[in-house]
């Protein structure tokens, strides 16, 4: 098992670093993972002079040994995803729903729809599998409130500190009349993507 940051690598700058970083960090201590921020900023830093030409999708994990290795590539363009709802699995151990790691079973699916949108067994609507959820309603945006039952993604993190994001839960149910009413909208929100819209299939 790795941990691992997913992040936007835009022309050498890597927006929400300070993000990542605490996340990883965080989840290091954890899990018991050796992590050296000097190490980890220095080899930050390698590829944002290598690669500073173009947008790009970086992944880079790291081992428990707190060993390095990454995964770059040219970040595509896309302004609409798909989705269906998805029952989370409540047996699922805590520790790899509140920490990004390797071992992501839980968010499998056959992609069908480019997302699932995960649920608890009251109805409560949790996250993406590769994000957070915005939901616009009244002209105010909501994200589920955390309970230790999904992953705080850096964007959702960074728009709840600026105040351009409330929290707010919603349940299943509840949102599918309102979307079928066409009283809400519903976005992803991820480092790399930042803010996508999503049509949720129902």
């Amino acid at each position: 098992m790795k941990l691992f940051e997913t992040m936007q690598l835009n022309h050498g700058h890597i927006p929400r670093l300070n993000y990542h970083t605490r996340r990883l960090c965080h989840s290091c201590s954890q899990l018991g993972f050796q992590f050296s921020e000097n190490a980890w900023y220095s080899y930050i830093e390698k590829l944002k002079q290598n690669y500073n030409d173009r947008l790009y999708r970086l992944k880079v994990e790291i081992d428990k040994d707190g060993q390095f290795t990454h995964v770059i590539q040219p970040l595509s363009s896309k302004d609409i995803f798909t989705a269906r709802f998805k029952k989370s699995n409540s047996d699922y151990p805590q520790k790899f729903i509140i920490n990004k790691t390797t071992e992501r079973a839980h968010l499998t699916h056959n992609h069908e729809t480019d997302l699932i949108l995960l649920y608890d067994d009251s109805g409560k609507i949790l996250e993406f599998d590769i994000g957070n959820i915005m939901i616009k309603e009244n002209g105010n945006y909501y994200t589920p409130r955390y309970n230790k039952d999904f992953l705080r993604g850096c964007m959702r993190e960074s728009l709840l500190k600026n105040h351009k994001l409330k929290v707010k839960d919603y349940t299943k149910d509840e949102l599918i009349i309102k979307l079928e009413n066409e009283e809400v909208e519903v976005y992803l929100l991820n480092s790399l993507r930042e803010v996508a819209q999503v049509s949720i299939y129902i």
